[in-house]
Order: C-alpha cells, then structure tokens, then sequence
C-alpha cells in the first residue's frame, strides 16, 4: 500500500512538535514500505518466540495481544508467500485477541499490526495490514496476515529496548486473575497492577488511524504496535489509579504512533512481566501533551502521552518464554532518568516559568582540586532554599539546544540531554547567593564547561576567581528540588506566582540526634545544613560519617562550618585510603579510619533515630543493606540520589 503523505493526526503532532517544517523529516512516511521485504519474513519466521499485535474490540477500542509460540521457540510465524504471514500461535483465554477474533467470518477482514523485536539483539520490525483467514481449535489460533505496511529495523529506534537473555518455558496455567473490560467512573486498577506498571522497562503500545470520510482513499484507516522502554519505572500512574502516563523519548520522528493517538485518541498499553510470564492489557482513551501542559503532568518533560483506561485484564503465568534464571535484563543507555508526576510530590518544592525566567549569575569559583570546585551564584530573585535542597539549572544559554541525533553511539545519553542539571545547595548567603561543591564528572557536557572556564580563569588570572561577575556566565534558574531535609527544616514551599508549586511531604517532629552518612561529593548536603544549624544557632548531637579519596579537601569544609564556641557535639568518622591532619576542634571527635566502612563499625553504633544517606547509588545501596542487617527500619533510611 503506498503512502500518500502524513495523515492528519500525523501533521498536526508533527505541528506541535516542531517538526513540520524540518526537511530531513518531511519525507520520511516514504521510507514505510508497501509490503513485506524478503528478510522481514525471514526475521518474523526464524528469531521471534512471541510477536505482539494489536487488534480491535466491537467497540473500536485497542488492545494489545501476545501471539506466542506454544513450545517458546522462534517457527510458529511463516512467510508463506510475497506479502503473507502464517501464524500458528498459542493464546490463551484473557487474551484480546481471543474475543477480538471471535466474530471473525470466512471471506472477513479484520485490521491488525505487530511488532517484533529480537530482544537478545535489539533487532525489530515492524509490519500492519488485515488478517484474512482466521482459525482456533482450544488454545490454538491460526491466521493469515497479508502485509501492507513495514517498517525495517534501519528505521525502527532500536534506542530504549533493554537487552534480554529469553528462554522457551513451554509448560504454563494461565490463569485470569482481572477482566474488567468497561471500567465504571469510580473504578481504578488494583495496587498490585499499578506496581506491575511502576516496576516495568517495557511496554507495547497499540494504536489506531479511523479514516475520515473522504480521506480513505488516501490515508486508509490502519493499526499501529510500538514498543516503549526506559529505566523501570519511567511510565507512571496517575493519583486516580486508572491514568497511566507515558512519557515520549526521542526516537526516529516518524511520530506514526503519536499521530495515530492525535487523530483517534485511543491506545492499548500491554506490559508482560518475563520473570513470571504474567500479561496486563490495558485499554483506554489517549492523548498526547506537549510543550507546557506536558511539563504541568510531568515537569521538565516536553511530550508525553496519557491512557485513562476503560478496561483491563491481568492473566497469570501465561508467556511461553523467560527472563533466564540468574540473568538481568541490560538497561539501554540510552534511557534518560526517571521523571515524576508533579503531583507524586516527592520533593519538587518549585518550578519556575520559562516565560518568566529567572535567572543565575556566577560570581565565585573556589577550586578545591583538579575534579572538585564549588561554583557559587547570584540569582535575580529570592530563592527560598532549604538546607538539603537542590536547585536545578538550564545551561542553555551556555551550551546552546542539543541538536536531533537519532543514535549516539559514542554518548547514549546526550541524545535526551535537555541541558537541565541539579545539584544539591551546599550553602547559601542571604535569600540570593547560593554555592554548588561538586564534582567534574567525565566527559560530563556541563561540568566539563564550568570546569574548562574555571581552570582558565585560573591560568590567566587566578584573582579574577574571586569575582567572575565581569565574565556574566548567567543560566535559568529552573527551579528548588528536594526532600532530603532535616525534620524541623522551616517547611516554606516557595512563591506560589512564580512557577508550578508542588506540595512536598509533611515534616516530621524533631529529633534529637542525627546520624548522617556521606559517600564523597555526597557531603554538600550536610554541608548546607551545617551552615544552617550554625547560623539558627541552633544545638545538635550529630554523628558524621564519610567515605572519601579526599579527606583533605572534605573535613576542612566540615570543619570550617562548626564554630569553636558553638554547643554542638559532632561525633566525625572518616574513611578513607588517605589521612589528612587537621587541628584538634573542641565540638568535634575526629576520627580517621583506614579503608572502608565495615560492618562491624555499624554493629557498635546506637542508632534510634533516621539516617541521612547520600552519595552515588551503589554506595547508598551498600549503607541500606548494612543499616537494616542491624535492625534499622527501612522507612527511618532518607537517601538522597544524584539523577534526576
């Protein structure tokens, strides 16, 4: 079937997208073949164990099947002739397809597209067309599928799906455990579901184009599967329990599903767990958001796609293939960090209007060491900032908008770089000044530049450091992040006028010891509320824990941020390969150990109130298991990550 163009709903998200009017994408809809090529059969025939495929219900809902192999082994597709697929699938009663196909008759034709993906290669294709012979004996179906549409894996963005190692596991009991297919108003999916979507890297969207009258003959009403991927637990469930929220990656800018969604907003998520061979299928109305209402649902991204289900069926142990036992899936690097709902209220205290920027000027830098320097700034407006907090910042106007790359081979990640970077406030001066200690990542794009004019400031003139006001390095001001803040932190969200206030999490009473953990860089917290408890001069018992390759550059900061007359008792414990000597302070207990963080140092410790863990996520990760083998409980452990 040959294309005549973009159909509607293609032009208009094409419009909001900006992408009308690029011409390396003007013409894409011309590289969508017609028919099936010769080695899309022979790829559908001999690598796939299972194909998703999206069909329609009586009502002209989608919905997401899974056509299997019954012993889990690539065969069960044919390419029996030129455009044909011969499909010898196991089902099984849950399955969409089930009822879908059951009113199917001899001489119909019954709309259908799929998928297939090769997961162990991250190869797939694409196909859709109609199914014109259709036959089921018990948990078998068999069916004719001619093609008229194929999208080869040169097109197809191969960027999110997650590497897995899938074995046949032949020898299944489905079993239907939900099948709500019309949802009343009140009606919302199980918690266990919304666990199952939270935890997923992986899901098959179904869409579908209804032709309006008068434009059939030039854009035929058609289906379309795609699959989505991201870190688990990228796609997110709304409060209401029934809207799931699909964020848009940049991809290929073909747009074929989002374009089907603008002009028949209907969609199927289908999201299949392959350590236990349990399908979910979901159906619901669609829409795409961009721009602004996009950022509203889920700040600081520019497109995404919301589903408000009006169906779902969950059906247990029914894929015929598995995640092989001691393996893990290989995460895409492609996938950009985890997004939140604004509503999820997870610490975004404010978030500031583009069209109303405010903005941050560099006026210090204080090299520590080659890697580590704290960058501080002047902003245009107040800022209220809590101790532990984050400010997030766009370095457009540094770096300039990160131009389309389809793949990026040599930086995955650059491929979703918004120029958007957070890092925790280690101290501030006033309601303006603020102070960012970190740490130059590799080949990091932003902490490379600030780094790069720093150590040239330095070289030229290094007194020049001390005000670099004159250079007029201003950024965005994005917004204020966080909840990792002390318990009797002053609970003040922000200016509500300036941007999108997000409620953050009630505070808790306080507490009268504090036990904080730092894994290197992940020190700048603390610092802030240091500097905070000596200014409020305000007493605590504090216990300090540090892992370090630069005690010499960390305790000193510490140091620096406890007066000598002040009524605190830091208890300080430092680990570390190096030592540093430093004077005696009479509120602080130094001590300096050799190595890591043992076990048997947190068996020795009393510890009844929270702790306070931050630094990269293995580090957290091994402070969790070693706190909680203690008997710390889990819900009293406050960690605070670096992605955001």
């Amino acid at each position: 079937m040959a294309l005549h163009g973009w159909h509607s709903g293609e032009r208009i998200i094409r419009q909001k997208l900006g992408l009308d009017h690029d011409p390396s994408t003007l013409m894409l809809y011309m590289s969508i073949d017609g028919d099936l090529p010769a080695d899309h059969g022979v790829f559908h025939s001999t690598r796939l164990p299972f194909v998703p495929v999206t069909t329609l219900d009586a009502e002209g809902r989608p919905w997401g099947s899974i056509l299997a192999s019954g012993d889990g082994n690539p065969g069960f597709i044919q390419n029996s002739k030129y455009t044909t697929l011969n499909i010898d699938a196991k089902v099984w009663d849950g399955d969409p397809i089930v009822e879908n196909a059951s009113k199917f008759s001899e001489g119909d034709e019954m709309l259908v597209a799929g998928i297939g993906i090769e997961f162990t290669t991250r190869r797939r294709n694409k196909f859709a067309g109609k199914l014109t012979k259709l036959r089921r004996a018990n948990d078998t179906m068999q069916m004719e599928l001619v093609v008229n549409q194929a999208i080869g894996q040169a097109l197809n963005c191969p960027k999110y799906i997650n590497v897995r190692d899938l074995i046949p596991h032949p020898i299944t009991s489905p079993k239907i455990i939900y099948n709500e297919t019309h949802l009343s108003p009140a009606d919302r999916l199980p918690p266990e579901l919304i666990q199952l979507i939270l935890q997923s890297d992986t899901v098959f969207l179904g869409s579908s184009y209804h032709a309006p009258p008068g434009e059939s003959h030039l854009y035929p009403s058609h289906l379309g599967m795609n699959q989505r991927g991201g870190r688990p637990g990228f796609i997110r469930v709304a409060s209401d329990g029934r809207t799931v929220v699909l964020p848009d990656f940049s991809g290929n800018r073909f747009m074929t599903s989002l374009g089907n969604i603008e002009s028949t907003s209907l969609a199927s998520l289908t999201f299949v767990s392959f350590t236990t061979g349990d399908v979910l299928y979901l159906t619901g109305t669609a829409e795409n958001l961009c721009g602004p209402d996009a950022q509203a649902l889920m700040p600081f991204q520019n497109a995404l796609t919301t589903v408000y289900l009006t169906g779902y069926t969950f059906v247990r142990d029914a894929l015929t293939v598995r995640q092989r036992a001691g393996t893990l899936p290989q995460p895409s690097p492609y996938s950009p960090p985890i997004r939140l709902l604004a509503e999820e209220g997870t610490g975004i205290s404010t978030l500031f209007k583009e069209q109303e920027p405010i903005t941050a000027l560099l006026t210090r830098v204080d090299i520590h060491s080659s890697t580590i320097a704290t960058f501080t700034w002047e902003s245009s407006t107040a800022l209220k900032i809590i101790p532990g907090q984050a400010v997030i910042l766009d370095f457009t106007s540094l770096l300039g908008k990160q131009q389309y790359q389809h793949m990026a081979a040599y930086k995955p990640s650059s491929v979703n770089d918004d120029r958007l970077r957070t890092w925790t406030v280690s101290r501030t001066s006033g309601k303006r000044n603020f102070s960012l200690t970190m740490r130059e990542k590799t080949n990091g794009v932003v902490t490379g530049a600030l780094f790069s004019i720093a150590r040239k400031v330095a070289q030229l003139k290094p007194e020049a450091l001390r005000d670099t006001r004159p250079l007029n390095l201003t950024v965005r001001v994005a917004g204020v992040t966080g909840a990792f803040t002390l318990p009797d932190s002053e609970a003040t969200i922000g200016n509500g006028e300036l941007g999108l206030v997000v409620p953050q999490a009630s505070l808790q009473p306080p507490q009268p010891q504090l036990l904080w953990v730092a894994g290197g860089i992940g020190v700048t917290p603390f610092l802030a509320m240091l500097d905070d408890l000596r200014k409020a001069e305000r007493t605590r018992d504090i216990h300090l824990v540090l892992a370090t390759r630069e005690p010499e550059i960390f305790i000193p900061m510490i140091l620096e941020l406890i007066p000598h007359d002040s009524h605190h008792r830091v208890t300080f414990d430092v680990f570390s390969n190096n030592t540093s000597e430093h004077p005696a302070h009479p509120n602080v207990s130094l001590t300096q150990h050799a190595g890591r963080i043992p076990q048997t140092f947190w068996d020795g410790l009393c510890i009844s109130g929270d702790v306070f863990v931050c630094g990269p996520e293995s580090f957290e990760k091994d402070i969790w298991q070693a706190l909680t083998a203690v008997g710390v409980d889990a819900a009293k452990i406050k960690t605070e990550g670096f992605e955001y």
